[in-house]
């Protein structure tokens, strides 16, 4: 897994020309760099999974990022003509989604980072 089969991935998801391509390649070493230090030893990183879940982790972070420089125009008429952006909270949902759906798929390739309860013990009388 490479930054570069990482945005190979993402031009599936969302389509960037060169000057988005570039933007985004941060976003697609970031992700696979993520889901490397994730993955268990024993497992390959060319699993075309793993690509795929880091593009939509990398999606999701340039919509992110896309949100902060968002100015706001839902919509413009031009004449006749009306053009209306997709409203970005709908994307970032999105987009979560396709990450979390992702992750859940490859989630057998990656070790347990999550939280753990270690005791369950409870003591109506408070700690004795």
């Amino acid at each position: 897994m490479t930054q570069f089969s990482v945005l190979g991935r993402l031009r599936l998801l969302t389509p960037l020309d060169g000057d988005g391509a570039r933007e985004a390649l941060p976003f697609c070493a970031a992700a696979a760099a993520q889901l490397h230090a994730m993955r268990r030893e024993e497992t390959s990183g060319d699993d075309p999974r793993l690509d795929y879940a880091a593009a939509c982790v990398a999606h999701y972070l340039l919509l992110l990022r896309q949100a902060g420089a968002e100015d706001g125009v839902a919509s413009f008429k031009a004449g006749d003509i009306t053009i209306k952006k997709q409203e970005l909270t709908q994307r970032l949902a999105l987009a979560q989604r396709l990450r979390d759906d992702a992750l859940a798929e490859v989630s057998g390739l990656l070790r347990d980072t999550g939280f753990a309860a270690l005791s369950t013990a409870f003591s109506p009388g408070g700690a004795q």
